[in-house]
């Protein structure tokens, strides 16, 4: 009974620990581009999806379509276009919840670079991505 008790424990600790990843990983300040381009030229690994900012460090070696990808063509710029270009699956939209990590300071959003200005996402990605993304569906997901 004593263990039973126990596990119980310690079962609730880390479920609460895994739910509390949320308040640890989220920026609800906005995060800025020079911070953006800083951490990315310090070793990180942040793309900026539609004005959300995303640290796919971590996640970059299991990325299926290999590691070099994203640092060779999405770093410090809008990496809208090419997540719709190679991501037809909307599958990939579950990842983006777990390495999601704040929006951009909107005082901010016209310093992202934009290589293609000619070429954007199509709405109704956009929308798809946006619904996926409401604040309040981010908080049961915890960071990869």
């Amino acid at each position: 009974f004593f263990w039973m008790v126990n596990f119980g424990y310690y079962i609730n600790f880390f479920a609460l620990g895994m739910l509390g990843a949320y308040e640890s990983r989220i920026r609800e300040e906005g995060i800025s581009w020079q911070e953006v381009v800083d951490r990315n030229e310090n070793g990180e690994t942040l793309l900026v999806i539609d004005g959300m900012v995303c640290d796919v460090t971590r996640w970059l070696p299991e990325h299926p379509g290999g590691n070099t990808i994203i640092p060779e063509q999405a770093l410090n710029q809008d990496a809208t276009v090419y997540f719709e270009l190679y991501h037809a699956s909307k599958e990939s939209f579950l990842y983006l919840k777990q390495l999601y990590i704040g929006q951009m300071k909107v005082e901010d959003l016209n310093k992202i670079y934009n290589p293609k200005p000619d070429v954007l996402p199509s709405q109704e990605f956009l929308e798809q991505l946006r619904d996926f993304m409401r604040p309040e569906t981010l908080k049961s997901y915890k960071s990869f």
